[in-house]
C-alpha cells in the first residue's frame, strides 16, 4: 500500500470493510486481481452515516452466474450484520481486460450501488469520470498499484466527461421526487462546476462552500442541501416545494459552461 501512506481509516468503517474483502477474497479465490477502495473515504469528503463504501474488484475475467449468485448472498450478509450500511454499498465487478481497454469497448460488469440491487450493466466510455478518479485516488486493499491496471487518462478527456454529466443532470432533475435525491444533484452540479474551474475535483463540502460564495444568490439553497443531505427532515419543505428551485439553479449553472 504504497499511495496515501497518511490515509486513515473511518472508526465506522472498521468493522465492515474486512468482512467485504474477506469475502471476496473467499469468494473469488485466484480470480481477484485485486480490490480498490477510492471515493469519500480517500478524498477526505466521508460523512458517517451518509456516505457509501465505494470498492472496485477486478478480476481475471468477468462475472459468470455463480460468481454472481455468491457475492450477492455476500452482500446480503455483511448488511445484515452491520445494518447500518444498508443502501450504503457501492461496489463494481470488472475484468482486468475490460477496465484497460474500457474506452474503445463495452463490456458487462457487476455492479451494487445505493437505490439499486445487485446487477449485471454495460460500461464502457461513459464510465471515465468513475475510472479517472479511480486511477488518480484509488487505493490497493489487494492487488498491485491500480496505476498498472488503468492506462493514463488526459484531464482534458476528463473535463469534457465531467461537463457532460452534468449536463445530463437539467433532465433528470425532473424526474426526481425525493430531497437526498435533490440535494445530491446541486451538490454534484457545484462540484462539476468546481472541477471544471479549477481542473480538480473538490470534496462535495468544500465545492457547496465555494459555490455559495461564487454565487451568493444560490447561497441558501446550497445549504439546505448540504442539510437534506444529512436529514432530509431539517426543514418543512417538500421535494415538489424544492424542485423549481432546483431546477432553476441547475438551468443557470449549466448556463456557465456555454459562457
Amino acid at each position: 500500500m504504497t499511495q496515501h501512506q497518511s490515509f486513515t481509516l473511518d472508526d465506522t468503517v472498521r468493522p465492515i470493510l474486512p468482512q467485504l474483502t474477506g469475502g471476496l477474497r473467499s469468494n473469488l479465490r485466484d480470480q481477484l486481481v485485486g480490490i480498490y477502495l477510492y471515493g469519500s473515504l480517500i478524498t477526505g469528503d466521508f460523512a458517517p452515516g451518509i456516505s457509501d463504501i465505494d470498492l472496485v474488484v477486478v478480476m481475471t475475467s468477468k462475472l459468470d452466474s455463480m460468481q454472481f449468485n455468491a457475492l450477492h448472498n455476500l452482500h446480503q450478509s455483511v448488511v445484515e450484520r452491520q445494518p447500518e450500511w444498508h443502501d450504503r454499498l457501492e461496489l463494481a465487478y470488472i475484468s482486468a481486460a475490460a477496465l484497460r481497454t474500457f474506452r474503445s469497448q463495452s463490456s458487462i460488469i457487476g455492479i451494487i450501488s445505493p437505490g439499486e440491487p445487485f446487477h449485471l450493466v454495460e460500461a464502457g466510455g461513459d464510465w471515465l469520470i468513475s475510472w479517472y478518479a479511480l486511477r488518480k485516488d484509488g487505493l490497493a486493499l489487494s492487488g498491485p498499484p491500480i496505476n498498472a491496471l488503468i492506462d493514463d487518462i488526459p484531464t482534458d478527456d476528463y473535463m469534457q466527461a465531467v461537463a457532460e454529466h452534468i449536463r445530463h443532470y437539467r433532465h433528470s432533475v425532473k424526474k426526481t421526487h425525493n430531497k437526498q435525491a435533490l440535494s445530491y444533484i446541486v451538490l454534484t452540479v457545484a462540484r462539476g462546476l468546481y472541477t471544471l474551474v479549477h481542473r480538480k475535483a473538490p470534496s462535495k463540502i468544500q465545492a457547496a462552500a465555494w459555490a455559495q460564495q461564487r454565487y451568493p444568490q444560490w447561497a441558501e439553497l446550497i445549504e439546505r442541501a448540504v442539510s437534506w443531505r444529512a436529514n432530509p427532515h431539517s426543514d418543512p419543505l417538500t421535494a415538489e416545494q424544492i424542485r423549481p428551485k432546483v431546477a432553476d439553479f441547475v438551468s443557470e449553472m449549466l448556463s456557465q459552461l456555454d459562457d
